[in-house]
């Protein structure tokens, strides 16, 4: 299961975002997926829940998905605190 792996991916982006703006706490992290990008998103909506509760500043993090037509995965914006 790649998504797995790309919700660890995206949780490693997130800290070390937090890191770098100083923020102890992702709140929102919002993410489009593109309906070719051959991404399972209940599956990686599991897999970023099942991981997020490993660090301190993303246990509480809400995950919003966006499916888009394309074949990418990506970052669209971060709440932090």
């Amino acid at each position: 299961m790649h998504e797995l792996s790309l919700a660890q991916g995206l949780l490693d982006q997130l800290l070390a975002l937090a890191r770098e703006h100083g923020a102890e706490t992702v709140l929102t992290v919002r993410v489009d997926i593109g309906d070719r990008a051959g991404i399972v998103i209940d599956s990686f909506v599991f897999g970023f829940n099942a991981v997020k509760t490993s660090f301190q500043a993303t246990s509480n993090a809400r995950l919003e998905v966006r499916e888009v037509t394309g074949d990418d995965l990506i970052l669209i914006q971060v709440e932090m605190e």
